[in-house]
């Protein structure tokens, strides 16, 4: 159940940044390996179908990371599947040398969409793209980066050396 939320975030490293950064993706991601969640704080809202992780959120599976102030799994109603995710606060998502930072993540679990706000940047190598929002359909292989008059979207590609013979 969380496995595949973590698997699916990893998608933000990968696809936010255009092809013309990277080499082939080789993710060494295994979806079945346990997941560690540490924080200061667990409260379990039986009523309202959540679990609040607060203080120095850490979510590790595998290579993947997942870091921010507070971490909210919301379930579905019907369900013990997770409905949408929310990370709030200094969101660092990290991935060999793939990292996505927000002030805020969500989640949609169904619809497999993720939505970076605030500060939004994913970076791979010295490629960096940056937005107000980012937001990745992961179903649809595509990702929207919006910006702001005041914060415009911004893209540094930095091209790739050629190797000397």
């Amino acid at each position: 159940m969380m496995g595949r939320w973590l698997l699916l975030l990893f998608g933000v490293l990968c696809w936010c940044i255009p092809v013309t950064f990277a080499d082939e993706v080789t993710t060494g991601f295994d979806q079945n390996q346990p997941i560690e969640i540490t924080a200061q704080e667990l409260e379990v809202l039986q009523q309202e179908r959540q679990s609040i992780f607060t203080g120095d959120v850490v979510a590790i599976q595998g290579e993947m990371t997942l870091s921010a102030d507070q971490l909210i799994i919301h379930l579905q109603e019907d369900q013990d599947q997770v409905d949408h995710l929310e990370a709030i606060g200094r969101v660092r998502f990290l991935q060999q040398d793939r990292v996505a930072t927000a002030d805020r993540a969500v989640f949609q679990q169904e619809e497999e969409v993720l939505i970076l706000t605030g500060n939004a940047v994913v970076t791979q190598g010295e490629n960096t793209i940056s937005g107000d929002e980012i937001t990745l359909f992961i179903q649809e292989n595509r990702t929207l980066i919006k910006g702001s008059e005041n914060n415009r979207v911004k893209a540094v590609i930095v091209p790739e050396k050629k190797k000397e013979k």
